[in-house]
């Protein structure tokens, strides 16, 4: 849309600037400005460092962020015929989420119901409401909200199907899979293949629809009009330094955590500050631009139980719910039950240990669900992987003490002959592991940060009353609700794009 000298007049002369990020983030701070200044007018004065607002570009709906929950934000809308654009920081679509293991949980998808399982979301629903609502009784709206978000992490996926050409696996058996069978679905090449599988088929489809989306371009401060409306944001290029103001009638932020933000991670999670990175680019803007607005955060610390470490190879984290795993410790010690993901890096912690190592067999490359990350993560790893015909082999490649591990799995085969893991509690994949054997050592890393905005009954940004912040919508990691799960990622940032589409 073009925009006339006569509207920059009206709109930029009389708009604010919300000075969002302040001088943590590259391109953001004022020149010779202070960052403690939250409104910039673009009047007859101005803020010393910014440029009056000039919106050279306009949308109906503007979404920061393109990983899973800003690209499933744009999903619904682009199929309503709404102009959208979504800006993106990095060079290339996809975000962290790009290397997310994409472990999905859903429930009365068609690709589910097609696959055996007769689980309605309705009747999923009735299931999990009250323990899903249950803890914000201060919030009227709550339960009807978290039901929104749960159907719409079905829609997303039948959506993602039907109408972006995405591809999923058929869903596990029980077989397969003991613990989650009827609940997990996964990209078409299993975990970690949410790339080209997911990611890469809506991006396209949602080009065909006309969706405009931009890389290199930094968000560096959301733009109010006089009556607190947020009308759109204002952006950095990350090679040329060009500024540019984009106008939109409904901001989305779906700019992720904030793991990588070495002073965000000092203030809400000091405990995480000397551990290493993941993933890289997580850096809280959206966070800071939010809270500048003046929208409450919630949930940013270590008491929220959704913040969690993991190993620096994450594919690799999750493959004990596939196949038998042993993990043991740099002395060579079993420390945690295998058949799970989460925990492994917490647990080492506990223990003393940075590190731990992941043992498997044969079994890992032959499950499909797990193969391609398996062959992937081997090669992309060599340095520390290690493959022996032998526990003695096995243990001196690994550098661990070699009669500790020859018991670690004397010990563990007692177990498995006993049917019952009395150490830890292993129930799937209690089996023994067959030469050759296969290690990869894990580094504890710095993962998922929960905790960020409350968004309201409208898919809105709540201020510090809990009063929606007109014009500004979030989803995914940045949001408390999301928990910075990759289905509920997608779920929020779902709902969010079926809220815009009504409008």
């Amino acid at each position: 849309m073009t925009i006339s000298r006569r509207d920059f007049l009206k709109i930029g002369g009389a708009s604010c600037i919300v000075a969002g990020a302040g001088a943590a983030l590259a391109g953001c701070s004022p020149a010779g400005g202070s960052s403690d200044v939250p409104l910039a007018d673009t009047g007859d004065t101005a803020l010393v460092g910014y440029a009056p607002v000039n919106f050279t570009e306009e949308a109906d709906i503007l979404i920061i962020g393109s990983g899973y929950a800003g690209l499933a934000a744009a999903m619904a809308p682009a199929l309503a015929g709404k102009k959208i654009i979504i800006a993106e920081k990095q060079q290339q679509i996809g975000g962290d989420s790009a290397t997310s293991c994409c472990f999905m949980f859903a429930a009365g998808t068609e690709l589910q119901q097609a696959a055996g399982n007769p689980l309605t979301v309705d009747e999923y629903w009735e299931t999990i409401k009250e323990n899903q609502t249950a803890g914000w009784e201060q919030y009227d709206w709550f339960p009807e909200w978290v039901k929104g978000k749960t159907y719409a992490n079905t829609h997303f996926v039948d959506s993602a199907i039907n109408d972006f050409g995405a591809k999923f696996q058929e869903p596990c058996t029980e077989a397969e899979l003991p613990r989650l069978f009827g609940s997990v679905i996964l990209p078409g090449d299993g975990i970690g293949s949410g790339g080209p599988n997911i990611l890469q088929p809506i991006a396209s489809k949602l080009k065909e629809l006309g969706v405009d989306t931009k890389c290199d371009l930094r968000a560096t401060a959301l733009i109010k009009d006089p009556e607190g409306t947020v009308i759109g944001c204002r952006f950095e290029d990350t090679t040329s330094g060009k500024i540019t103001d984009i106008k939109a009638a409904a901001t989305v932020l779906a700019t992720g955590g904030f793991a990588d933000n070495g002073e965000m991670v000092q203030e809400h999670l000091p405990e995480w500050a000397n551990y290493g990175q993941m993933v890289h680019g997580c850096m809280g803007e959206g966070h800071k631009l939010a809270a500048a607005a003046g929208a409450q955060m919630v949930g940013m610390d270590s008491s929220f139980t959704y913040c969690n470490l993991m190993g620096d190879i994450p594919n690799c984290t999750t493959w004990g719910y596939w196949t038998p795993v042993v993990l043991v410790l740099p002395n060579g010690k079993r420390f945690i039950e295998e058949a799970q993901s989460h925990d492994a890096a917490q647990a080492a912690i506990d223990a003393g240990y940075r590190q731990w190592w992941s043992i498997f067999d044969q079994r890992a490359f032959e499950a499909r669900a797990i193969a391609h990350s398996v062959e992937g993560n081997i090669k992309s790893h060599e340095d520390v992987y290690v493959k022996a015909d032998t526990i003695e082999e096995l243990a001196a490649g690994m550098d661990v003490p070699v009669d500790t591990l020859v018991a670690t799995f004397a010990r563990y085969d007692e177990l498995v002959a006993s049917g019952e893991d009395a150490d830890f509690g292993k129930k799937a994949w209690l089996e023994s592991l067959q030469p050759p054997y296969h290690a990869l050592k894990l580094n504890v890393s710095r993962y998922k940060t929960s905790g960020g905005v409350m968004v309201g009954p409208n898919n809105q940004v709540l201020d510090t009353a809990d009063a929606e912040i007109p014009g500004l919508y979030a989803a995914g990691a940045v949001t408390l609700q999301s928990f910075a799960s990759v289905s509920t990622c997608m779920a929020t940032g779902y709902y969010v794009g079926e809220t815009l589409a009504a409008l």
